[in-house]
């Protein structure tokens, strides 16, 4: 399963670039890559393990930000069409899922 975070939030001053700034963060750390801008993106082997981060994305929401959180399934993710230039570019591969014990 794909977890697509997809936010827009106000950025006109210091304070609300901050606040922005802060939302990415805790994204990052949560093993999301920036897909486009304000959109972040991560594999995960089941839905189960994308619901944690559905807390912390809504804990974090800046006041007037607006977020939209999709789930994918890898076939899904594999029909994306993508164009850098009006040059179309190849679906990236799946990330190999890291296991540690």
């Amino acid at each position: 399963m794909w977890c697509v975070v997809m936010f827009d939030l106000p950025v006109q001053t210091k304070i609300q670039r901050r606040e922005a700034s802060k939302f990415r963060k805790p994204l990052q750390d949560n093993g999301f890559s920036m897909i486009q801008f304000s959109v972040y993106g991560k594999y995960s082997p089941t839905y189960n393990g994308n619901i944690p981060t559905e807390k912390i994305i809504k804990d974090g929401l800046p006041a007037d930000g607006e977020v939209r959180i999709l789930h994918l399934t890898d076939a899904q993710w594999a029909k994306v069409v993508r164009f850098i230039s009006k040059k179309k570019q190849p679906v990236e591969e799946k990330y190999e899922q890291l296991v540690l014990f």
